[in-house]
C-alpha cells in the first residue's frame, strides 16, 4: 500500500468518500525526468503526489523549458483538466524518483460536490499555484537574475524550508537546473547567482542540501526588485 501524505484536499473528505476514492486509486512509481502528462493528452485520473517532486513545465518553440510550479508531497495535480475534462495544459515531470496515487478524476469531481470542504482546499491549492504563475510572470518581464532567483527560493522555503538556527534548510533537493527554471534562467546563470549568495553569506550549499542564512536578504533584493519593476 503507498504511504499517504497529509493532503489538504483528501484528508477534508469525509471518511467513506475518501475510502472510496483511495481504494478504487492506482499507485504509480516514477524515476527522474519520466513524464506523468504530456501537454495536450486527455488523462481520467488526477493524481496525488505521495512523494518526490513533479514538476508542471512548458517548452518555447526553441524547446526550452520553464518550470511553472511544482507538485509536492499531499499535492493534488492534473486537477485542472480533469474538472474541466480538457487536455493537459503542462508537461509533468518528476524532478527524483517519485511515487504518485492516481484518482478517478470524475469519481474526484462528484466528491467535490458532495464534500465542500474539500472544495475549498482544492481552491486554496490552485490560488496559491496560480499567485505563484503570476508571480514568475511579471519577475520574468524586467526583473533581474538576482530578484527572480531571490523570489524561487523564497518561495520555496515558504512551501518546504525547516527553520533551524536562524536559517531556512530547503527539505526538497533540487538539482541547481531546476532552481534556474523555477526562476527562467539557465542552469549556468542560476550558479553564478547562487555563487554570488553563497560569497555574500546569503545561503550556503553543498550539492543539493541548500541552506539560506539570510532570509531577510532574499526578501529586500526581491522587494527591491518589484519596486523598480513597478516604475518601468
Amino acid at each position: 500500500m503507498t504511504h499517504l501524505p497529509r493532503s489538504a484536499v483528501i484528508d477534508s473528505l469525509c471518511p467513506r468518500d475518501r475510502s472510496n476514492l483511495i481504494d478504487r486509486a492506482v499507485p504509480r512509481s516514477l524515476v527522474a525526468g519520466e513524464r506523468l502528462y504530456l501537454t495536450g493528452h486527455h488523462v481520467d485520473r488526477v493524481h496525488l503526489v505521495c512523494s518526490g517532486v513533479i514538476k508542471m513545465t512548458a517548452a518555447d518553440s526553441e524547446g526550452r523549458e520553464t518550470i511553472l510550479c511544482l507538485g509536492l508531497p499531499g499535492d493534488v495535480i492534473g486537477d485542472i483538466a480533469a474538472l474541466g475534462d480538457q487536455t493537459q495544459p503542462l508537461d509533468a515531470v518528476a524532478v527524483m524518483r517519485t511515487s504518485v496515487l492516481g484518482c478517478d478524476a470524475s469519481l474526484f469531481a462528484r466528491l467535490l460536490e458532495s464534500n465542500p470542504a474539500a472544495g475549498v482546499e482544492l481552491a486554496r491549492a490552485l490560488a496559491q499555484r496560480t499567485r505563484w504563475i503570476i508571480d514568475i510572470a511579471l519577475e520574468r518581464t524586467g526583473s533581474e537574475r538576482a530578484v527572480r532567483l531571490a523570489a524561487r527560493l523564497l518561495d520555496l522555503a515558504d512551501l518546504v524550508g525547516q527553520a533551524r538556527n536562524g536559517a531556512v534548510e530547503l527539505a526538497v533537493p533540487l538539482p541547481q537546473a531546476d532552481l534556474g527554471g523555477l526562476a527562467g534562467m539557465c542552469r549556468e546563470s542560476a550558479n553564478r547567482t547562487l555563487q554570488e549568495f553563497k560569497k555574500e553569506g546569503v545561503v550556503d550549499y553543498r550539492g543539493r542540501k541548500l541552506r539560506i542564512l539570510r532570509p531577510d536578504v532574499l526578501e529586500r533584493i526581491r522587494c527591491n526588485g518589484r519596486g523598480s519593476r513597478s516604475h518601468v
